[in-house]
């Protein structure tokens, strides 16, 4: 292998290696080629640029937004009227009127029933009564709630409160859809199922204390075990939802009502389907 430097300045080249001397290079013979490198200007994108997929999430991937009743107690309170149902922390499904005490006269007009479809309800939980209306520690069983020292008999609770016992009330989480109301803008940031028609969205309903007693037992859990739900389940029949004040002793709670309104249609009991199963599709037009 031949190697050749430069000349220095006015010196005659050696004989026969004119073609392979590089200034201040060294040069090999048969070299072999090279791969040109790009230099990336800062902030620029790769050449490729950004490769993303259309990954839809599973359900256990996203968080519902949640259905709240407004009570005299909380955060809620400082931003919407007691008695209102809110939807994800910001939308109005519903208000009461405001009743003038003295002459029965309605003041400030309510908003029209929210319509609402349960899809169903996952498996019942407990969970920790806490001053103020914040949710404390929540178990799967009641075996957990005493190893938790806690007691779900109120009055067991009084006699032991002072040693330290804790209350638990049962929770039932329902997965429910909620029609659009005339009032609310369509603007498909909400409500963005198409069905029959109407808007729908998609969100959960958390129900403890009163509204547990109100709505979940005295109407869904009945009426799928004695009522209208019994043939169809769950989602077969829309309900219309208001509130009112209800007291209890010397307190008083706003409480959810719920009256059967209509049966849904096969094209909404499809939709239900795929919600519930994606991979299966309900042909029946039981309602």
């Amino acid at each position: 292998m031949n190697v050749s430097f430069g000349n220095p300045e006015g010196a005659a080249p050696v004989p026969g290696t004119e073609a392979q001397a590089v200034t201040g290079t060294v040069y090999k013979e048969e070299q072999q080629p090279t791969t040109a490198v790009t230099v990336r200007q800062p902030g620029a994108l790769a050449p490729g640029g950004l490769v993303l997929g259309d990954r839809l999430p599973d359900f256990d991937e996203i968080i519902l937004p949640r259905v709240n009743l407004v009570q005299g107690i909380g955060q809620l309170k400082d931003s919407f009227p007691q008695g209102a149902l809110v939807f994800g922390q910001q939308t109005v499904l519903f208000t009461s009127p405001i009743i003038d005490k003295q002459t029965g006269n309605v003041k400030v007009a309510g908003l029209p029933p929210v319509n609402l479809t349960v899809l169903g309800f996952r498996p019942t939980r407990f969970v920790e009564k806490i001053a103020g209306g914040a949710r404390g520690s929540i178990c799967n069983s009641e075996a957990e709630v005493w190893v938790q020292g806690g007691t779900l008999d109120y009055k067991e609770w009084k006699l032991k409160e002072k040693d330290g016992m804790k209350r638990f009330e049962y929770l039932a989480d329902a997965v429910v859809v909620i029609r659009r109301p005339e009032h609310l803008v369509d603007d498909d940031t909400v409500f963005t199922f198409l069905v029959d028609g109407q808007k729908y969205a998609l969100g959960m309903w958390s129900m403890k204390g009163t509204i547990y007693t109100a709505a979940a037992k005295r109407v869904f859990f009945t009426a799928r075990s004695l009522g209208c739900l019994q043939k169809g389940g769950y989602p077969s029949w829309n309900y219309s939802v208001t509130t009112r004040l209800e007291s209890f002793g010397t307190n008083s709670s706003w409480i959810p009502v719920c009256i059967p309104n209509s049966k849904n249609t096969p094209a909404f009991m499809e939709f239900a389907a795929h919600i519930l199963n994606p991979s299966v599709s309900s042909n029946s037009t039981e309602a």
